[in-house]
């Protein structure tokens, strides 16, 4: 089986602050200013009269500072075609793709033709015939360029909303993963602590509000728990939701599916099974069932509860099924034995982290 690839950094921490019109403007101006402080102490007997020289100067600065900045936006963006599949779904779901690739050509094209204007301005205020002339061609030009920043405004306010969004995305090392499945309060995080054999990571998650939890075994297997968003049938699931799932298939290298047979999560047998079945058919992946709460004696259950179990339990037949209970420590190591011998069959062993 092909392992999918993954990065480890988030490739949106790299994006630079997103600067606004009066901010770019008033950097831009500040540094055209301090230029031509020096310039009235350092010109005296040239040719070139100084005013002139000054305004030249002056616009060859604010050319330079904002394109440079805006530039500066395009280049340190990572590129929507260049994405890992993982986090191209992210950017889908977050913000959306097209408005990200239309902000990001919007600010090349300002960046380039206020270069442009630069150059053409420049000229004009080597060539004035008098200082006022400089100064006027000088004033033009900033009353452009202020005027194609303040059309980019939507673009910039885009992409600073995103990068706030973005740079949280969690961090994903390249190690084996496997993905924790299952209804809610069937004890998927619980599962995850006592195979992490601590409290897992929690990191800020574009799909739910409640977070995703990523803890690491000792033998280095990377095990991830998704609230949310594998925990119900696809039906249900709005079309964020959809991207989520999509999102995490690209991370899953294996999944454990978590059933609670006392039904004490509040869903029946029935339903947990039927995720089951569409989990395993979305995600083209080895599937281990980890079977909770499995000290069943202790529980006050009706014969046709029981015989339901039963007949879970032979459904389950074609499965790779461990009885587990967080609580007791029962079938944990079993279970641990199974991931293991999951992740060598499908040739990843050679990435577990030491």
């Amino acid at each position: 089986m092909a392992r999918k690839r993954r990065v480890e950094a988030n490739p949106f921490k790299e994006m630079p602050s997103i600067l606004y019109p009066d901010e770019l403007m008033d950097k831009a101006y500040l540094r055209a200013e301090k230029l031509a402080g020096e310039l009235r102490t350092t010109t005296r007997g040239l040719s070139t009269p100084k005013s002139r020289i000054i305004e030249d100067n002056k616009i060859r600065v604010i050319s330079s500072v904002l394109s440079d900045n805006l530039i500066k936006i395009v280049e340190k963006t990572p590129s929507v075609d260049n994405l890992q599949p993982f986090y191209r779904e992210i950017l889908e779901i977050m913000v959306g793709s097209d408005e990200f690739k239309k902000s990001l050509a919007a600010i090349q094209w300002a960046s380039d033709i206020i270069r442009r204007l630069g150059i053409q301005y420049s000229r004009r205020a080597k060539k004035a015939k008098s200082p006022q002339d400089a100064s006027f061609y000088r004033k033009q030009f900033v009353g452009r360029v202020s005027s194609i920043i303040k059309q980019i405004y939507p673009n910039l306010a885009f992409l600073g909303v995103a990068q706030n969004k973005l740079k949280n995305i969690p961090t994903v090392k390249d190690l084996p993963s496997i993905v924790i499945a299952g209804y809610p309060n069937v004890g998927k995080s619980t599962l995850l602590r006592t195979l992490t054999g601590a409290e897992p990571e929690v990191n800020t998650y574009p799909f739910t509000t409640k977070g995703l939890n990523i803890g690491y075994t000792e033998e280095g297997i990377q095990v991830v728990d998704t609230p949310g968003v594998l925990d119900r049938p696809i039906y249900e699931r709005n079309d964020i939701e959809l991207h989520a799932v999509i999102a995490i298939n690209y991370l899953s290298d294996a999944l454990i599916y978590v059933i609670d047979p006392t039904e004490h999560c509040g869903f029946t047998v029935d339903a947990q099974m039927s995720l089951l079945k569409e989990v395993e058919k979305t995600f083209s992946v080895p599937v281990i069932v980890a079977m909770t709460k499995s000290d069943l004696e202790n529980v006050d259950m009706d014969e046709d509860k029981i015989a339901r179990i039963e007949d879970m339990e032979k459904e389950l037949e074609d499965f790779n099924v461990v009885k587990v209970s967080s609580i007791s420590k029962e079938g944990i190591e079993s279970l641990k034995f199974e991931i293991l011998e999951t992740i060598d069959k499908i040739g990843l062993s050679e990435l577990i982290e030491q």
